[in-house]
């Protein structure tokens, strides 16, 4: 799978490993609007570290023989009582191909800032001893905020489009191509509702039942909601990936009011939907396409002209 060096409007960069660009475009939708990142597959030297933010150290053995080295804790920071993962400090590593990793994002994702200092080196191979004058320097930083900017007054003007697709864009903040991917998946949704509910018009009241699934989830999960399919002004999304994980979407046509909730997370907590993205939850690929297909099927105010 290859990894993508993504250079966002600000002077900010990431590493992504995508299945390919639309893949790329889903993941970056969990933080931004793509539409004015840039893009390229990385294949240069990739060596960074990860440290926990903790004072440690190793008490010496008292002078009494066979007294053992002891580990001493000190200033864990941040880490008590915070997020252990979202602590976590990243830095490239020591040595020469932590060094070379940080020569290849500055080429790809920042080209103006990597093409001063090369001025600045002139025929002598660049170092890490190099510092570019402050002037040029300057100067690169405007050329690179400059990009971005560029980037954005192009968004401003499809936010100005009138057509279904630039609306969608425009109403949940995603990129034009997977506004038009949900777009399709919504239209598609939204015929196979409309077959389905002129076949539930037509038949006779108390037909057998039409779906029936059961909890796949240990009691750890906590206990399951019941649906029920035929409660009105409901409408009800159902889920399940190949391990089995289930989840349920339900959408209130009165209050407007959409809500999920996953057995993974804990059936107990219902976690609320806002334009089509879950709140207080983290989402894979799949289980955001589901919820913004059961949102876009169901919201209509996204699906018509204000």
């Amino acid at each position: 799978m290859p990894i993508y060096i993504v250079r966002w409007p600000d002077l900010s960069a990431s590493l992504v490993q995508a299945e390919g660009e639309e893949h790329l475009l889903d993941i970056l939708d969990q933080v931004g609007n793509a539409d004015d990142c840039e893009w390229s597959i990385y294949d240069g030297p990739l060596f960074i570290d990860f440290r926990l933010p903790v004072q440690w150290s190793i008490e010496e053995p008292a002078a009494i023989q066979g007294n053992p080295r002891r580990v001493v804790i000190g200033d864990i920071g941040e880490l008590a009582g915070g997020n252990i993962i979202e602590n976590m400090q990243l830095s490239l590593a020591e040595g020469d191909d932590g060094y070379e990793t940080g020569a290849a994002v500055l080429r790809l994702a920042f080209p103006k800032l990597h093409a001063a200092m090369e001025d600045d080196a002139g025929d002598e191979p660049t170092g890490r001893d190099q510092s570019v004058a402050e002037a040029g320097l300057r100067r690169a930083l405007h050329a690179e905020l400059d990009r971005g900017l560029n980037a954005s007054q192009t968004h401003a003007q499809l936010e100005e489009n009138t057509d279904a697709i630039s609306r969608l864009a425009g109403a949940m903040d995603l990129p034009v191509q997977l506004a038009r991917k949900f777009h399709e998946m919504a239209a598609e949704h939204e015929s196979s509702e409309s077959h389905a509910q002129n076949i539930v018009q037509n038949r006779p009241p108390l037909g057998p039942t039409l779906f029936r699934i059961s909890n796949h989830h240990t009691h750890i999960c906590g206990q399951p909601p019941t649906v029920d399919g035929d409660e009105p002004a409901k409408y009800h999304g159902y889920f399940a990936n190949r391990y089995g994980e289930q989840a349920v979407f339900i959408y209130d046509t009165d209050t407007h009011q959409a809500s999920v909730r996953m057995g993974d997370a804990g059936w107990d907590n219902v976690h609320c939907v806002v334009d089509g993205r879950v709140e207080g939850i983290i989402l894979n690929e799949e289980e955001a396409a589901w919820i913004r297909a059961c949102w876009l099927a169901t919201a209509k105010g996204f699906r018509s002209p204000s």
